[in-house]
């Protein structure tokens, strides 16, 4: 699994780009036909130091207008998946392996999914995404229990990631593991764990359910 920091210069592209200086540039550039053309129609006076100025102001607004937007990309992504006070310096990134899902080359996305999880054991996000795509594309339930089971072991990740991940057992063994027994265990655990969620009242309505159909039988 490649992360920024293994290529040097795959991370320097990244901070080009995430640090707003691409963008920044594009919008220099735009800044000085800007400028230039208001000074055709007269709006602006003929004066060429204007020109390093117009640009130099729409370099430092598209910049911080990039920036202010990737902060907010990267802190989503966090709050999602990442523990409070994560201390990881990097986010995985798996663009690789996503390449040969679209190529269609399954058995090939599934070793470089198990490689990414060798290599990073403790990411809830690198455990969900394998389990995701075991249970999406492999339609291999049992592999993706399996996944899903070791990023809840792990006990990180917010509340709305491990919600997630609880949702997920529940619905493998009401599912294609069809399991009623296991899943009336992953119900009440869903239950306790999640209290006063949408989740949880479902979980609740799901479990009484599943007891009246055992009183039933």
């Amino acid at each position: 699994m490649a992360y920024s920091h293994d290529n040097p210069s795959d991370n320097a592209a990244a901070r080009f780009t995430t640090d707003g200086t691409l963008h920044g540039l594009i919008t220099g550039v735009l800044g000085v036909f800007f400028t230039v053309l208001l000074q055709v129609k007269g709006y602006l006076p003929g004066n060429p130091l204007i020109l390093p100025i117009g640009g130099a102001a729409a370099f430092f607004i598209g910049r911080g207008i990039a920036r202010a937007a990737f902060g907010a990309g990267a802190q989503m992504v966090t709050s999602v998946y990442s523990p409070s006070g994560d201390t990881t310096k990097y986010t995985p990134t798996f663009s690789h392996i996503e390449a040969l899902e679209i190529k269609g080359d399954l058995d090939g996305a599934a070793a470089a999914w198990d490689a990414a999880v060798a290599e990073n054991p403790q990411s809830v996000l690198t455990l969900v995404r394998a389990a995701d795509f075991h249970l999406r594309l492999r339609q291999d339930a049992n592999a993706a229990l399996e996944r899903f089971v070791a990023a809840r072991t792990l006990g990180t990740g917010t509340p709305d990631a491990r919600r997630y991940v609880q949702q997920k057992i529940v619905d493998l063994y009401l599912g294609p593991l069809r399991d009623d027994g296991r899943a009336m265990v992953e119900l009440r655990r869903l239950i306790d764990g999640f209290p006063g969620t949408r989740e949880a009242d479902g979980a609740r309505a799901a479990l009484a359910e599943l007891k009246a159909r055992r009183a039933d039988a």
